[in-house]
Formats: structure tokens, sequence, C-alpha cells
């Protein structure tokens, strides 16, 4: 069947980061068995300085660039609803500027989508430096968390970047959202828009957590105002989209006792585990594959906010 306009639009927003926006795009051109001209990355600049030359270097590298500027900044999540209102591709991708993919990240994606799957997601590995995707990643931590929809209710199991989907018709971020509005995309499109994620057990993207761009994820260990202020974004989200099981409900319970115990490090002047969510999120979803140790699960959660470094798992 005869296909008008790129397969994958690759959405990505930005804000004052040229030199990470163009390593970002190149990290789009760079991937392997897919053709540019299936391609197009839309690119919006949310009120912040001109990134013409970053633009103009992309295409000149072969990738369609879509650019879209705000005139003024209107946050993430309408910054991604512009791309999404610009894509013309049969599937999105999400690509913050400071991040980047891995070189098979959108052929991988695109096997699962066209094997029936609306939507997938990938392993993510997580680095406090700057790595280039073209050379060996070296020491990383390992971001591979299993999915499941009912478990999607109770906490955000995948970073934005690995997910690959369908492009939606009608489905958006909510724009009123300063943090986690991804985590609520995911439930909207799953609860009410049907679509069906499928995780595949490839490591495809880079999130760079260097300081200056770190995120709400880890900005939460700065101070118990911002921790109190994201864990009641989460109980608006689970009171947006109430649990669908018991087991569900149960299992939010066990998300409030991570962010419970981050607020009680926290209060003794001490930050928790950088990784602590990765941690917790992983405890979480173990236990909710195995019964068996869900006894534990609160001991474990204890170990993750608290653990240090040396407990993650990493590549090398």
């Amino acid at each position: 069947m005869s296909r008008t306009g790129p397969l994958v639009s690759v959405i990505v927003p930005t804000l004052n980061r040229p030199v990470e926006l163009g390593q970002a795009l190149a990290s789009i051109t760079a991937q392997q068995g897919i053709d540019l001209g299936e391609l197009e990355a839309i690119v919006i600049n949310d009120g912040g300085m001109s990134i013409d030359t970053v633009i103009t270097d992309a295409r000149d590298r072969g990738l369609p660039v879509v650019s879209v500027t705000h005139p003024h900044r209107l946050g993430l999540p309408s910054a991604r609803n512009t791309g999404l209102d610009h894509a013309r591709g049969r599937y999105v991708a999400f690509l913050d500027d400071d991040d980047v993919f891995l070189p098979r990240h959108l052929p991988t994606a695109l096997a699962g989508l066209e094997a029936g799957a609306d939507g997938v997601t990938t392993i993510c590995l997580v680095t406090d430096h700057r790595i280039d995707p073209g050379l060996p990643v070296g020491d990383a931590v390992v971001w591979d968390v299993g999915f499941d929809p009912l478990l999607l209710e109770a906490c955000n199991l995948f970073p934005v970047h690995t997910a690959v989907l369908r492009r939606p018709a009608t489905a958006r971020l909510d724009p009123r959202l300063p943090a986690i509005e991804d985590w609520d995309f995911w439930l909207r499109l799953t609860r009410e828009h049907g679509y069906r994620f499928v995780r595949l057990p490839e490591p495809t993207v880079i999130y760079h957590r260097v300081p200056q761009t770190a995120s709400m994820i880890s900005a939460v260990a700065e101070g118990a105002a911002a921790m109190a202020e994201f864990s009641a974004l989460v109980r608006q989200i689970w009171s947006r989209w109430p649990a669908s099981t018991a087991r569900s409900a149960r299992f939010r319970l066990y998300s409030s006792i991570m962010y419970w115990q981050v607020l009680g490090i926290l209060a003794t002047g001490q930050p928790p585990n950088p990784h602590y969510y990765l941690h917790s999120i992983d405890a979480i979803e173990r236990a909710w594959r195995d019964p068996d140790i869900e006894a534990d699960l609160i001991d474990r959660l204890t170990q993750t906010v608290r653990g240090k470094d040396a407990d993650d798992q990493h590549v090398a």
C-alpha cells in the first residue's frame, strides 16, 4: 500500500540548548536501517534563543526538519502537543533536546509496531555525563522495567523518549501539568484510546541526567518542598485515573511509601539515592510479577531509597 508523508515523526522540544539539540538531531540522522526520507524531526522552540543554525545544519545532513517557534514559553506539554499537531508520520517518537537515540532505536521500535502493537517502549541507559551515541556507551545505569497496563496505573514505568507509538488523532498531553505529563498521557492512551503497549528488551536510548539538565525525577531530591509538590502531582494523576483493580490500588500504596521514604530521608538533611525512583519502580515491578516477594517489598523500597550507586545495575 502506498504511503504519503514520513513513516516516523520525531518530536523534539527545545529551550536554549543549541549544542545539545544538535547532538539530539544528529542521533536521529544516525538511525540505521531506515531511510532519512521516511523520517521527519519536528523541533519546537519553546520561546528560547534562535536555533536557525542548528536546524540548517541538520537539514544539510539530510534530515527533514519542521521547525516551529512559540513566541513565548508555554512549557513542555504544550511543546509536545505542538509537535503532535504538526506530525505527519504514521508513528511518533519523542526526544528531549538533551537526550539521544542509539542508532537502532527507531528500527527496533518499528519492528514491534509493525507486528501489531500501538506503542512500544525500550530499555533506557541513564548516565550522569554526556555520551556520543556513535561510540561505546561505557558505564551507565540500566532502566529496564517491565510493562503492564495495570501497573501503569500505580506508577510511571518508562521515560518518554523510549516510547514510539501510532500517531494519536486526538489524544494530547495536559498542558496544566508541570511534570509527569507523559505518565498522564500514557494512561489516557491506554484507558481512553485503547492503545496496547509492548516492551522491547533492547537498550536503544540514552537519558542524560547531568546536573545542569536533570529532570523533575532528580530535582525532587533538592528539598522536601519539591518532593511534596511532586507527590501531590502523583496523587492528582491517581485521582484523575482511578485504579481499575484492587491490586493496582494496593500497588499505589507502595508508590506512596516510596515518596514517604524520600521525605523521611530529606527531613534528616541527607539526600536519597540519586537513582531511587528507578530502583523503586524496578522493585515494585518485580513484586508485581512475583507475588511471592511482595511481602518484602516495603523493606526493599527502604533499601532502594537509601541505597548507594554501587547497588545500580550498570552496563560497561
